[in-house]
């Protein structure tokens, strides 16, 4: 279901969408942009660092 509703853009932002999409585009590109904002699943951070070789780790007896 879609509500009508005016909203205000920049120009440059209006002008950015017009060129992506087309004249008649801009309202869906708006729709998407908007619903991958708010309903997206949220990115964890796990897993996100770089995986590291073991062969510089050091134990408790390296430090004494």
């Amino acid at each position: 279901m879609y509500v009508r509703k005016s909203i205000e853009l920049r120009e440059e932002i209006y002008q950015a969408l017009k060129k992506e999409t087309g004249e008649e585009g801009v309202s869906e590109k708006i729709n998407e942009i908007l619903y991958n904002a708010l309903f997206k699943e949220k990115k964890s951070l796990f897993g996100t660092m770089e995986k590291t070789d073991i062969s510089d780790l050091r134990d408790h007896g390296d430090r004494i």
